[in-house]
């Protein structure tokens, strides 16, 4: 053995021993650590504030401790969500049980889409949803795969998008109901809006000319789904912009009712009675008024103590026979000759005798909203008239296709049949 072969020889003989006992040193931890279970300590759970460690997510942290999501991100001022460091310290509401947690709604993924295309698809932040499902903002979804997205509220977008600053627009709505559409912008635009094809009557929000509005009605007959609301205006260099984004609809709890008609009423469904009756009415709520009358909550046309015989979007057949759509309106019964009122302030556009409706009423309260009723006994307005809320409009009664007395409330905006009911408890117009 060569002088480099036997230091190298004696060297191993010294630092074997010690090598050796090192890793028996480390196989020992080991074992012991495996065979104890791993438990990951929160000492904060029972504080006000909460230590964000290793792996946190914010949604993880907000269904943790039972807390709302955004109630979350708003009270720690987090402009992104997915930008959490451990050792940053999260403040937590004194009272989590009263704030619930975050109402969300179910939607589906297209084939190949990532998690942050499906946000921009419902024009949703991708750092939200991807915190609500748990999920990173590039994770790939399955077909069909349920995403949750955050419900009934509105969503206010910063946008890129020329002169126009913000889109005030809800996540969701319910068949049968009415959103509210906001634009701001940087200077006064002349705006365009369409919702699923139905053209907007966008008009100024008091007297700012900056900021305009519009109402999101929504059929009680329209399928679950995505529709688009698209707004345009025209730059300065003529060039026409357009900016799209989807707003998800979802069903409402509507009933099925079958009506037995009495001989005598059989020929008010005949269906070219309908249709004619149909196009004289919708020829006055297809108007667009430029003055609104009312902006705050209505009244109750008629007293509480007269209960809902059939309420809105229940599904109607007659007689047993094919199903023919849904009620239109809001029906109280009553006895024949309780007084009817004004829920708001408008103009009467309709006031005459109608075969199937009875006698009716019609008030344009401005800018496409109008209030319709049937089957009164006795009309005490004309076309014309200026009415204000609380003013009386006629008498219950049952004319037209009607099997007792009761009063038909019907609201109509642009045209679509969507419940009154909403605009007892929320103003027309969202301050």
């Amino acid at each position: 053995m060569n002088t480099v072969g036997a230091r190298v020889w004696l060297a191993w003989r010294l630092l074997f021993p010690l090598v050796f006992a090192l890793l028996l040193v480390v196989g020992l931890w080991c074992g012991l650590t495996l065979a104890l279970p791993v438990v990951r300590v929160r000492a904060q759970d029972n504080l006000k504030s909460y230590t964000v460690q290793s792996g946190d997510t914010l949604g993880e942290i907000a269904t943790r401790f039972g807390v709302s999501l955004d109630v979350l991100v708003a009270l720690n001022h987090i402009a992104d969500p997915s930008l959490l460091e451990v050792g940053q310290v999260l403040l937590l509401p004194s009272d989590n049980a009263a704030l619930g947690t975050v109402a969300t709604t179910l939607v589906q993924a297209h084939p190949g889409e990532t998690l942050a295309r499906l946000a921009t698809r419902y024009a949703q932040t991708p750092s939200l949803v991807a915190a609500l499902n748990g999920i990173s903002e590039t994770h790939r979804l399955f077909p069909e795969q349920s995403v949750r997205l955050p419900a009934g509220q509105a969503l206010t977008l910063p946008l890129e998008f020329g002169a126009v600053q913000q889109i005030t627009a809800p996540v969701q709505l319910v068949q049968g109901f009415t959103g509210h559409l906001k634009v701001a912008t940087s200077r006064p635009l002349s705006l365009t809006a369409t919702w699923d094809g139905l053209p907007l009557a966008l008009a100024p929000l008091g007297q700012e000319t900056r900021r305009q509005f519009a109402f999101l009605p929504v059929s009680a007959l329209l399928d679950p789904g995505a529709y688009t609301l698209a707004i345009t205006y025209t730059a300065s260099n003529g060039i026409a912009l357009t900016h799209n984004q989807l707003i998800n609809v979802v069903a409402g709890d509507y009933e099925n009712q079958d009506i037995e008609m009495p001989p005598e009423k059989a020929d008010l469904l005949n269906p070219t009675l309908v249709t004619s009756e149909t196009t004289k009415v919708g020829a006055v709520w297809s108007q667009i008024s430029p003055q609104l009358w009312w902006t705050n909550v209505f009244k109750r046309p008629i007293s509480a103590e007269y209960p809902t015989t059939s309420p809105f979007g229940t599904r109607r057949v007659y007689n047993s026979g094919a199903l023919t759509g849904f009620h239109s309106g809001q029906d109280f019964g009553a006895p024949e000759g309780v007084a009817v009122t004004a829920p708001a302030d408008g103009v009467v556009v309709l006031a005459e005798p109608l075969e199937v409706r009875g006698n009716a009423v019609i008030i344009d309260h401005g800018r496409g909203v109008f209030t319709g009723y049937w089957h009164f006994s006795q009309t005490v307005v004309h076309v014309g008239q200026h009415v204000a809320r609380g003013d009386l409009l006629g008498l219950v009664g049952t004319t037209g296709l009607s099997t007792g007395a009761h009063l038909h409330w019907e609201m109509r905006i642009y045209g679509v049949a969507v419940t009154p009911l909403q605009f007892l408890e929320e103003p027309l117009v969202a301050p």
